[in-house]
């Protein structure tokens, strides 16, 4: 296990001034060649009371959130994922149609990059685009 800085950018293809940028802290794990990162949503994603793993293996990325947010999602270039994303006040069918999916990496320092389309209810939201930084960091108190 290391600890880790984890930096999420996202944008809305049509909207170049609307990326939305957040760092988290969390664990990077792996386990028979697909990696885990964990780590706590805070107030200021709008999530806090919700855990977000992060699973990905050398072609597919997997978001998994539990706990305030239910949601699973998978990018994978060519794949169309079709779930529910659970609020606490409503539920939602959410499409994510992933046109390109990079990932970069070794140990502790990743680069994962997507591009997807997201539907939800039926109804087309835009193209997102994705970039997430992996960064081991030293452990504090030394």
């Amino acid at each position: 296990m290391s600890l880790v800085k984890i930096t999420i950018g996202s944008t809305m293809a049509q909207d170049e001034k609307g990326r939305f940028e957040t760092i988290a802290h969390g664990e990077l794990t792996e386990k028979n060649g697909t990696k885990y990162v964990r780590y706590a949503e805070t107030k200021g994603t709008g999530m806090e009371g919700t855990k977000t793993t992060l699973k990905w293996t050398e072609d597919t990325l997997t978001i998994i959130r539990h706990g305030v947010y239910e949601h699973t999602q998978e990018l994978r270039a060519g794949f169309t994922s079709h779930t529910m994303y659970k609020t606490p006040y409503f539920a939602i069918p959410l499409e994510a149609k992933t046109s390109n999916l990079d990932i970069r990496g070794k140990e502790s320092n990743w680069q994962i990059a997507a591009v997807y389309e997201v539907t939800l209810n039926e109804d087309p939201q835009g193209q997102i685009i994705l970039d997430i930084a992996i960064e081991e960091e030293e452990p504090s108190g030394n």
